[in-house]
């Protein structure tokens, strides 16, 4: 696992890899107080790519965006598109590559 960010309830891991495993689109939501609250994917391409309306995101402090890249990704890590999204809503990232069976943290 490549990443800095803890989980105190490690099932929340189980969760998002879980949901993430069974998509054949990029799962993506926020984590919040160590609860995953997912968000459609409104992306025109969300089997590549993912996109969250801003009307439906949660802009708190204990806040982090998440995403997963599906079994078809094979890049390691964040893409362009990714880091373009971080940047867009300002907070930190935690991504889950299925293809590569790791979790991935970004700080903004």
């Amino acid at each position: 696992m490549i990443m800095t960010y803890q989980i105190k309830n490690k099932k929340l891991f189980d969760v998002l890899k879980n949901k993430s495993l069974g998509s054949k689109k990029e799962i993506c939501g926020f984590i919040c107080d160590e609860k995953f609250i997912e968000k459609e994917n409104i992306h025109p391409d969300p089997i590549n790519y993912f996109l969250i309306s801003p009307r439906e995101c949660i802009w708190e402090d204990n806040c982090i965006l998440f995403h997963s890249h599906p079994a078809h990704i094979e890049r390691a890590g964040f893409s362009e598109w990714d880091l373009e999204n971080q940047y867009f809503f300002n907070m930190d990232m935690l991504l889950y590559s299925v293809n590569n069976d790791e979790f991935y943290y970004k700080e903004k």
